[in-house]
């Protein structure tokens, strides 16, 4: 695994100075291209949790960058810690768990009309055949 920061550069094998040190590192930053393929992820993929503010990113000239700590807190985010047997449900034998069938009460409450925007229209007038022309 490469540091985030280049060889030499960071004080601690690739986290950055403390503060109030100063140094020249910068950061490797991998386009999503890159990203997607280290993370084997689709770009799109990739793209749609950055634009969500999903994942950590880094946004320069309009495009999308991430550092190697970038790359490593989204493993982290997406990580799914295998059940042990304490938190796994305790299995009958064969037996079929009871399917809950939905009823009028479990749904919303109806939709209302949305209430009209603008001017009320008149109702046409009717003809009349008692009024003169």
């Amino acid at each position: 695994m490469t540091s985030a920061y280049q060889t030499g550069d960071s004080p601690r094998d690739g986290f950055p100075a403390a503060p109030g040190q100063r140094t020249t590192a910068t950061p490797a930053l991998h386009t999503t291209e890159e990203a997607a393929a280290i993370l084997r992820v689709r770009k799109s993929w990739l793209e749609r949790k950055a634009a969500a503010r999903k994942i950590p990113f880094t946004m320069l000239g309009g495009s999308y960058r991430f550092t190697s700590r970038h790359l490593s807190q989204i493993v982290q985010l997406f990580e799914i810690a295998p059940v042990t047997e304490l938190q796994a449900p305790a299995a009958r034998g064969g037996q079929r768990a009871a399917v809950r069938r939905r009823t009028a009460a479990d749904s919303a409450p109806p939709l209302r009309p949305r209430p009209r925007s603008g001017p009320r229209r008149r109702a046409p007038e009717t003809f009349s055949p008692d009024l003169p022309s």
